[in-house]
Order: C-alpha cells, then structure tokens, then sequence
C-alpha cells in the first residue's frame, strides 16, 4: 500500500450516531473514512448518541480494519475515566422493579435502565457495563439541571460532570492525549459543541453536508444558524461545491476558512456493466421523505405512460414517511415499482438507463455521481447546489427547470427516444465526469485542506499566545509604574 498523503495524526471524524439504514451524510463519512484508511490513515468515527445496543456489521469498518467506531458511552464501560476528587455521592441504582424503570438489552445482557418521565422522555438513566455495575448515571437536578456521575467497578462515584458538552470534551481529551489531532466533524447536531473545543494541537473541520439556504435570499436556515454564527472558531469548514461555499462566504465574510471539497466515488468496471441493449428503466434511489420530491419523480412517470412514447419502467428504492402515501399514488401504474431499501444501489443504477433526482435541495447529489460512474443517465432538477456542477445537459444528462413535472417527463421521452449509439456516447460521458471524483483525487484534496487548516490553526494560536504575552507584560509594567501613596 502506498504511503498516505494525509498529515500524521490521530485522525477523528465525529458525528451523533449512526442510524442503520443511514442516509447520505453517514455515507460520505464512512466512505471518507475508509477512503484515508485505505491510504494508510485510520479513523476513529466518534458517536456521541446514547446507544443501548451494537451496531450491525459496516463493510470495511470494525474488526481487521483501520476504522473504528468508538460510543462515548463506552468510556466509562471501559473503565478508562481518571477519578477526579469531589464527585458527589453516588445516587441509588434505578430499580427494574419500579414502575416508569425501562431496561435495554443487547443479547440478553441489560446495557440500560430509564426512568421515564410523564412526556414519556427519560429522566434519569443508568449505564451498565455487561458485568452489570453501573458505568455512568444520569441524574436530574432540580427542574432542568443534570449531572453525569461516573462509577468505578465497585459502584463508588469517581468524576462528575455538570455539563455535557464538559463530558463530550473530556473524552475527546481523553482519546487525543498529547497527539496531534485532526477533528472532522459532519454532524450539525454536533457541530455546536465541536465549535468551542480548542484545544492546541487539535485541528477542528466541520464539513456542511446539507444546503444552508433560509427561506429568503442569503438567509440561512434555523437549523444552521447558529453554528454560521461562529464558523470562524472551525479551522476550516468544507462544502461539497464551491458554489455554496462562495455564497457562504458572501454571508460570514471573509475570515472563515471556507473551502470545497467533493465527494469520492469509487469506479466500475466497464466490463461489468450491461449493454447498451440491455438497459431498460428509470430508477429513484432516496428517503422518501418530502424534500427527496419523489411524487414528482412518480407524477413524471405517470405522464410518460399516458403517451405514445415507449413504456419506461420507474423504480424506486428507499424508505421513510411517505413510503405507503407514494406507493398509493402510482397503485394503478405497474410499470412503477417501489422495492424499499437497498444495500446495493450500485446494481441497481447499473441495471437502469436513467436516474431521477427530484430533490428540493442538495448541497452535492452524490447519487448523481454513483449513477454517472455506472453509466446511468442522470436526469435532475436544476437546484443549488449540485446538479449544475455536474451534468452537461444533453452531454451526460439532463437538466431540467426546478418542480417542472411536464419537463421531467419530457426529458424521459427524450432519453427513450435517443439514437442507442447517441445514449452509448453520453454514458460514456458520464463515466468521464465521475472519473474526476477519484478516491486519489480527492483524498489529495483532503490532505491539501487538512494541512492548511492546521497551519492556520497554528498561526491563530501563536497569536493568541502572543497577545496574552503582550497584556501580561503590560499589566506588569503599568503596575510597576503605578505612583506609590504614603
């Protein structure tokens, strides 16, 4: 294996949990992680999200690779938590006996209890090693206080902690020691906390996975707000296009450290994929959830096969709220299909002729580029930020006007109608395009970012240092030169 390009270091990529099935943020770190362990790098993937049970197996994570996912609540199972002096008394076990005391159990081992509130949240939690000793507390304090008690073995409380965000960075500490350290961070959730921790050999990056356009002009959304407030605390903050980056840039200004930086995908395998001949159909891989617009996709669809243009089978493969509500709307149309979830997309858009992204917002589409590497033809709706970064329309795809359903069909009709040598020329465009998006690409991108991100991190620190250099001294030599009285 080749060395890696990346900067040495403890390499960190921090997220609140890891939904299975998980979306495209999940997607892009994983992918991002196994893509610098390949060179040579591991990553720790750090979940902060109070988690009762193991996660299924992750192809190329976990054992005998170098990506590792870490719980922050398995720190204090580890029995890994230094003893700070003071804690308070350690509060009774939650009794399983009581009424509200719920247990989680991983494979008939208990790994939590809850007491649950009259809004049927928890109150009050206990974290249990598989020995069943107490690992953690939490407790309420008064009407909207905690406080997070670690035990020993023996059940004796050793460190407390009145905040969260002071148990996230303890830990973090904990795991970086006095290495250097690269932080990736792809949560918004997380992204608050990760804002605020600085610490002197750890380099902090936060990669905005979503579009962070409000509902007006350079508004941003409420979600986002907060965290665009203060991205000049990361020392660097990555997009997926530079398009988005530049209309960030133009809402913060300048001191940020604002950059791009796309996702991979991987190639395939000319000699795997159908011929031309073979290919048939249109698929729709997304959350079916409202933003994903896939009833424009079906609606599409619908017009196609009430015209004379040659019959193009729709299927669609995803979960989520709308599922029963989609399928609904295309009962009567058999040539419209709805299969759930898939662990493989990868055959599925090698199998179709088209793509469908009917999306609200992207802040990349990296679905488009998995379909442009398999050779099928994406067909997208022209929204921020990237589809226009990378179909060439009537090159390697289509673009059409946005929430346009009359369009989109009439760019299915047209992609059906295609000369087949015509189609054959685009897709072969299309797999130009994705070649672009190399692992080797853009994992060079990431150690270009990484290195600058840290050296401005250190600039910024010496600065730091010597400005409270600067005021000590003159708060001595105004001291020193202060008139004496009596």
């Amino acid at each position: 294996m080749a060395g890696s390009d990346l900067p040495p270091g403890r390499h960190l990529a921090l997220t609140w949990g890891i939904a299975v099935p998980y979306g495209g943020m999940t997607t892009a770190l994983l992918d991002r992680s196994r893509l610098f362990a390949e060179a040579g790098t591991p990553v720790d993937v750090l979940t902060l999200d109070d988690r009762a049970f193991p996660l299924p197996p992750i192809p190329g994570v976990g054992a005998g690779t170098s990506v590792t996912i870490r719980n922050l609540y398995d720190w204090p199972r580890s029995n890994e938590v230094a003893a700070r002096s003071g804690p308070p008394d350690a509060p009774a076990p939650l009794d399983p006996e009581d009424d509200g005391v719920i247990s989680d159990a991983a494979g008939g081992v208990v790994l939590r209890r809850l007491r649950l509130g009259a809004n049927g949240k928890p109150v009050d939690v206990d974290h249990l090693r598989p020995d069943g000793t107490i690992a953690l507390s939490e407790r309420r304090v008064g009407t909207r206080g905690r406080i997070l008690l670690a035990r020993d073995a023996g059940g004796r409380p050793i460190r407390a902690w009145r905040r969260r965000y002071d148990f996230y960075a303890d830990w973090l500490d904990h795991l970086v020691g006095d290495d250097e350290a690269f932080l990736i961070v792809d949560s918004k959730t997380v992204a608050p906390f990760a804002a605020g921790y600085r610490r002197r050999r750890v380099t902090t990056v936060h990669v905005v996975h979503g579009s962070h356009r409000g509902p007006t002009p350079g508004s941003v959304r409420a979600s986002r707000q907060a965290v665009f407030s203060r991205l000049a605390d990361f020392d660097a903050v990555a997009f997926a296009t530079e398009a988005q980056a530049a209309d960030v840039r133009d809402i913060v200004g300048p001191r940020p450290f604002l950059t791009s930086i796309a996702h991979p995908v991987s190639a395939v395998d000319e000699s795997a994929l159908p011929p031309e001949s073979e290919r048939a159909g249109a698929v729709v891989i997304a959350r079916l959830e409202p933003i994903k617009r896939v009833e424009d996709a079906v609606a599409a669809m619908r017009l196609v096969h009430d015209s004379d243009s040659p019959e193009v089978r729709l299927d669609v493969f995803g979960t989520g709220s709308r599922a029963d509500e989609l399928a609904a709307l295309s009962a009567d149309d058999d040539a419209i299909r709805f299969h759930g979830h898939t662990d493989d997309p990868a055959t599925a858009m090698a199998a179709a002729s088209l793509l469908l992204l009917t999306s609200r917002s992207e802040a990349f589409g990296l679905v488009l580029l998995e379909a442009m590497a398999a050779g099928c033809l994406p067909i997208a709706y022209d929204i921020a930020y990237g589809p226009a970064e990378l179909i060439r329309d009537g090159e390697n795809g289509w673009l059409v006007p946005d929430g346009d359903v009359e369009a989109l069909a009439g760019a299915v009709r047209a992609a059906a109608g295609l000369d087949p040598a015509r189609r054959a020329a685009m897709r072969r465009n299309a797999r130009t395009t994705a070649s672009s998006y190399s692992d080797a690409r853009i994992r060079h991108r990431w150690a270009s970012v990484l290195r600058t991100a840290r050296r401005r991190r250190r600039i910024r620190g010496g600065q730091r240092r010597l400005s409270a250099t600067v005021r000590r001294l003159a708060g001595g030599l105004r001291r020193r030169l202060r008139p004496k009285h009596g």
